[in-house]
């Protein structure tokens, strides 16, 4: 199958190799902080210079940490066949994370509730083109925070049987990941089974809590996404370069701290930097400098043999319209054509990550079909140049009878499911659709037929056992 050969690149050897030389410099002089004392105990027993909570890492250190992380993995769903292989040359579409608003078409803008939250995983589940079910779609906010996550857990796993994104909220959220996917897969599993996300605290640090489930994880072998998200001209330098030395930084001393734990343990290099928009102080995930960082983060994980993770249907609009189109298939056109491996937030996303909206999941998630076409290229066969039919018709004649156009006119070209390809006339006829009602009608029907995948009756009550024990 053809494939995208050469990814978009921006940076060259030399610039990668600067960017690299710089980050192990504020490694070996500036450090990380690691506000965790078994965190500091860890990179104390490989050799690794501490002063206090401050580690100060070499490059051998951290080259030798790299080589024992592996290239490629699998995330194993209870339904096998929706298994997913991240660093395999496909991208893994996961859908929108953490965002504390809901709009939709008709009730806009307003805080997400636990029922939000199982619908959009019931519609994870039945979209085609997300990968996962995900895990903190949005934040709930009708239920208890400290144990939201183990609800958000359950949702996860009995409305959807794609693989699932586990909880990092702590040492806590960690552990009960852990426990809820032993009773989901009859035993601590040896295989990866779940993702964790944990986010470096810019510049230059982490927090407890997510080096808690860092920890955590690496401690399982469950695989981790280890992001920076630093903000040109705040959180960190505005200069775009200066960013990636610094991001680089704070995710090889999150890796080699999984690495140091657990060798082997799967960790995908991630990036959700940007720059503020200088006149309002507002995030700006809908810009070119997003779709820059996004080219480069990939070239700086090729550079190291991981695999990567960043970009998505990215936008700063605040409801689905054209702004939120054309922002969007610029972030997720630059980050296929990119290469990352593993893409958060590819659908639902809108107002710079603070609201998820029910019908930009469903068109987003056009989006990445259409993607999934795209990267499959254009396959150059003797059969697929067809010279027999063009000589057999010749000229003058047509193609549509024949039986190498009706072999394949189901499967040579993408078919959109959202919408009908229909000429003015009759779009008129029907009233003049737009595409929003469109994806507001698929969603509500989507989630009026879908039925969650079969679970035995066993594992079913367990883990509703291990929720209500835990939400006491």
């Amino acid at each position: 199958m053809a494939m995208i050969r050469n990814w978009i690149e921006f940076l060259s050897p030399t610039d990668v190799e600067q960017i690299h030389n710089t980050s192990i410099k504020l490694l070996g002089t500036v450090g990380v902080r690691f506000p965790a004392d078994d965190a500091i105990s860890i990179f104390e027993g490989h050799g690794v210079k501490t002063d206090g909570h401050t580690v100060y890492l070499d490059e051998k250190q951290v080259m030798q940490a790299l080589e024992t992380a592996p290239a490629q993995f699998t995330i194993h769903a209870r339904n096998p066949d929706k298994s997913v292989t991240v660093g395999g040359g496909e991208p893994v579409f996961a859908p929108g994370y953490g965002a504390p608003f809901v709009i939709d078409a008709e009730g806009g803008k307003r805080l997400a509730t636990m029922r939000d939250y199982e619908n959009l995983v019931q519609l994870a589940d039945a979209l085609p083109n997300q990968d996962l079910s995900g895990h903190l779609l949005v934040g709930p906010g009708d239920v208890p925070a400290p144990t939201a996550h183990l609800r958000m857990l359950h949702a996860g796993m009995v409305h959807s049987d794609k693989p699932f994104i586990g909880s990092t909220e702590g040492a806590v959220g960690a552990h009960h990941t852990m426990a809820m996917a032993a009773i989901l897969f009859g035993e601590q599993p040896e295989r990866p089974v779940t993702i964790g996300v944990v986010n470096s605290l810019s510049p230059l640090g982490y927090s407890d809590e997510m080096l808690q489930a860092l920890m955590t994880y690496a401690r399982a072998r469950q695989p981790l996404i280890i992001a920076a998200m630093v903000l040109a001209g705040s959180t960190g330098p505005v200069t775009l370069a200066g960013v990636l030395a610094q991001q680089n930084a704070e995710l090889l001393a999150g890796i080699t701290l999984a690495q140091l734990i657990s060798p082997r343990t799967p960790v995908v290099y991630g990036a959700t930097s940007t720059n503020l928009d200088m006149k309002t102080g507002g995030l700006c995930i809908g810009s070119p400098e997003l779709a820059l960082i996004v080219t480069a983060t990939a070239q700086m994980a090729r550079h190291y043999g991981l695999p990567y993770r960043g970009g998505g249907a990215l936008t700063d609009a605040h409801s689905p319209d054209a702004r939120a189109g054309f922002e969007a298939m610029l972030s997720l056109l630059t980050t296929v054509n990119s290469g990352m491996d593993f893409v958060l937030h590819s659908a639902g996303i809108l107002s710079s990550y603070l609201a998820f909206s029910y019908e930009k999941f469903v068109l987003d998630d056009e989006m990445c079909g259409i993607m999934h076409r795209y990267r499959r290229g254009i396959s150059v066969t003797p059969d697929t140049l067809a010279y027999d039919v063009i000589a057999q018709v010749g000229s003058g004649g047509n193609f549509l009878m024949e039986k190498h156009t009706l072999k394949r006119c189901r499967t040579e070209f993408w078919q959109p499911a959202l919408f009908e390809r229909v000429d003015l006339a009759a779009w008129q006829t029907a009233g003049c659709p737009d595409v929003v009602g469109q994806a507001r009608q698929r969603w509500q029907r989507l989630l009026a037929e879908h039925q969650d995948p079969p679970l035995d009756e066993t594992t079913t009550r367990q883990l509703q056992s291990f929720v209500d024990e835990h939400t006491r």
